[in-house]
């Protein structure tokens, strides 16, 4: 079970996160895709970018909100979504940008104006996820859909929504590798080894660890007999209420946070 916003595997399944420096594939050396993944990896772009082999085939969806697009694709042959996100401005930098970037006028009318800025490329940066070989089932997740509000009783969920759970599931690898300590362990912020009510804690993939105003943590539960929240009974509560309290305890003396400014996420990875 992972709690909290862990619903990664569903949003960034066995994704890499784009640096100049290629990472090594996540995949699990034992799996049957593990040395082929690797391998992909390794013949990558001699510069770092991935992307420069990168064939469009479709915008799945945008959100100018948001200001993300997710592009369906294809990387050396295999099928691949990219993700693009501005990242959100710095205070820090704002010096930099005001004196270093370049202003083309658009318009002016009495005291108001707006320009096209043109940043500084370090200050430039768009946070991109890939997530490649990427399956039908992630080509389906991004596409734009229709959302609708429904009802859902116990009987519905066991004979409906469960079947489909288990159908349409995706690989929990990546939680077992952080759990195993195979991969992430460098992100690692807290951990209680506790088998029944302990936990691991460190930075989702959608907070880029710059700033606190979007803090985002990810607590993976040891325990792995949880698909969703509605497996939770009072049996668990211990569990829940160690995950609230040790968390709140961190991000209270690692961030400084107050208790209301921080919002619990009721996400559960759902295998």
């Amino acid at each position: 079970m992972a709690d909290s916003g862990a619903k990664r595997e569903l949003e960034e399944t066995e994704t890499k996160e784009f640096s100049p420096q290629i990472k090594k594939s996540r995949a699990d050396p034992e799996s049957e895709n593990g040395k082929e993944e690797q391998k992909h990896t390794e013949d990558t772009d001699d510069t770092g970018n991935i992307l420069s082999k990168f064939e469009t085939s479709a915008v799945l969806s945008e959100s100018a909100r948001e200001k993300t697009i997710f592009v369906h694709g294809k990387i050396s042959g295999q099928d691949a979504v990219v993700i693009l996100e501005k990242t959100p401005i710095q205070r820090e930098v704002l010096s930099q940008i005001f004196s270093e970037s370049k202003l083309s006028l658009q318009m002016k009318n009495d005291i108001y104006s707006t320009y096209q800025l043109q940043a500084p490329a370090r200050l430039n940066e768009i946070k991109t996820t890939v997530v490649c070989p990427a399956t039908q089932k992630h080509v389906q997740k991004y596409q734009r859909q229709e959302s609708f509000l429904l009802e859902e009783t116990a009987e519905d969920y066991y004979s409906i929504t469960l079947p489909h759970i288990e159908e349409q599931r995706f690989s929990l690898q990546w939680v077992y590798n952080i759990l195993e300590k195979k991969a992430e362990s460098d992100r690692i912020l807290f951990e209680d080894p506790d088998p029944n009510t302990g936990f691991v804690l460190l930075p989702d993939f959608k907070w880029n660890q710059k700033q606190v105003d979007d803090l985002y943590l990810i607590a993976i539960s040891h325990r792995r007999d949880v698909k969703s929240l509605r497996d939770l009974t009072p049996e668990h509560l211990p569990l829940l209420q160690n995950i609230l309290h040790k968390g709140q305890d961190l991000v209270r003396s690692r961030f400084g946070t107050r208790a209301n400014r921080r919002r619990p996420r009721e996400d559960v990875a759902e295998p």
